[in-house]
């Protein structure tokens, strides 16, 4: 397996290729995709079984964050909430989960990570144990504060499920 090689057919196409550029041009909050095109994850599955696909994303996701981090410090930019999140849950793409990265610099991100931390179902939901399931594979889960929003839109007539894996250091 080519590291460059795969980790390119998936970064140059991305929003986030240039991270400076998210980073510096946005007020409220972001979150994309650590992969936004079916057709590239077509192109992972030729590499790596659907089983390690997640994982393999996962790990993307962390080094995407952290690097998000160390530019903002080395800018002297501050973000107040960051996170890997998860909203699709159905079998679009198998087992396979893809992370999205949350960048919230807004002030107003404590009232958002207090009233997710307020309304925490009492149990974890079968969305919140796969995402959990892939942050310990990966050696992950300690590192994370992982927290749920679940709500129906009636515009769409579905429930939207977002699981956000903030992290605990910050």
């Amino acid at each position: 397996m080519n590291l460059l090689k795969i980790y390119k057919k998936i970064i140059e196409n991305e929003s986030y290729n240039d991270l400076n550029e998210l980073l510096f041009n946005f007020e409220n909050f972001e979150e994309f995709p650590v992969i936004s095109r079916d057709s590239r994850i077509k192109k992972i599955k030729k590499t790596l079984k659907e089983d390690n696909i997640s994982d393999f994303l996962l790990g993307l996701a962390f080094f995407l964050l952290n690097t998000l981090h160390a530019l903002a410090r080395n800018n002297q930019k501050k973000i107040e909430l960051t996170a890997i999140t998860f909203t699709q849950f159905d079998d679009r793409h198998g087992l396979i989960l893809v992370p999205r990265i949350f960048v919230y610099p807004s002030d107003a991100s404590n009232t958002l990570r207090q009233w997710l931390i307020n309304n925490q179902p009492k149990e974890d939901s079968d969305e919140m144990n796969r995402v959990k399931k892939i942050f310990t594979s990966c050696g992950l889960v300690e590192s994370f504060i992982f927290l749920e929003s679940r709500f129906f839109d009636k515009a769409c007539n579905e429930e939207l499920i977002r699981i956000y894996a903030i992290p605990r250091h910050r």
